[in-house]
């Protein structure tokens, strides 16, 4: 059943379904540039809640696509980074300029390792003392990196401050085994995704608590689907 959830046209399309109606739960699906920053000029006309969306989307058929090991899904990520990062920049996240172009070397790679191997065939992830260290250098460096980036980013270390440098770092962590073709990307995406859904419980915005249920099942049904 896991594996006919990573491979489902219909299952694509439930959770575009749900990015839109959790746009327009949450208020934000008909927004204007200007709404969000008041610049004024041409601001009024640009419907910016309707390009968040797009961003959503694409960022959820990276994520469904790579599940079914297409590495069409890679080079829609690698899109999916660059409206992100803009739209995160637009939004206030002074940290994105150092964020998103990091992302966006790794999508990149991703791209090129998966076009040099077999295309339904995930690499073993690295064993022993070397397997070991390179792993958690990996895990250290992407938290470090997260909380140096987020602290530019926020003014206060509250418990927001330490969550989403926490989900940044294990998106640093499940992308570089993405490029490097790991099946254990799948764990640290489920773990993401359910830090996230609590983030949207404790916030109480329960548009986004259908989305990150969506996604933890994604995480599961790509796990399933790699393994064999």
């Amino acid at each position: 059943m896991l594996k006919a959830i990573a491979k489902s046209r219909v299952f694509d399309l439930v959770g575009v379904i749900i990015v839109l109606l959790s746009a327009f739960l949450s208020g934000y699906l008909f927004e204007t540039l200007d709404e969000v920053t008041h610049w004024g000029g041409i601001s009024p006309l640009v419907p910016f809640g309707l390009i968040s969306v797009g961003s959503s989307v694409l960022s959820l058929y990276s994520d469904r696509l790579t599940a079914r090991m297409n590495n069409l899904g890679n080079w829609i990520g690698l899109a999916g980074v660059i409206l992100s990062g803009t739209i995160d920049y637009l939004l206030g996240n002074k940290g994105a300029i150092f964020t998103y172009p990091v992302t966006f070397i790794i999508q990149a790679w991703a791209i090129k390792v998966w076009m040099n191997s077999d295309q339904y065939k995930a690499r073993k992830a690295p064993t022993g003392m070397k397997g070991g260290l390179i792993i958690t250098s990996l895990i250290v460096c992407s938290f470090g990196f997260s909380y140096f980036t987020n602290a530019i980013a926020f003014t206060q270390h509250d418990w927001l401050f330490y969550t989403t440098t926490l989900v940044f770092a294990l998106s640093l962590i499940a992308n570089a085994f993405n490029a490097l073709k790991l099946r254990v990307q799948w764990q640290f995406w489920g773990l993401y995704n359910i830090v996230q859904l609590l983030k949207a419980l404790i916030q109480g915005n329960f548009a986004n608590v259908g989305k990150y249920i969506y996604y933890i099942i994604n995480s599961i049904s790509g796990l399933s689907y790699w393994k064999d």
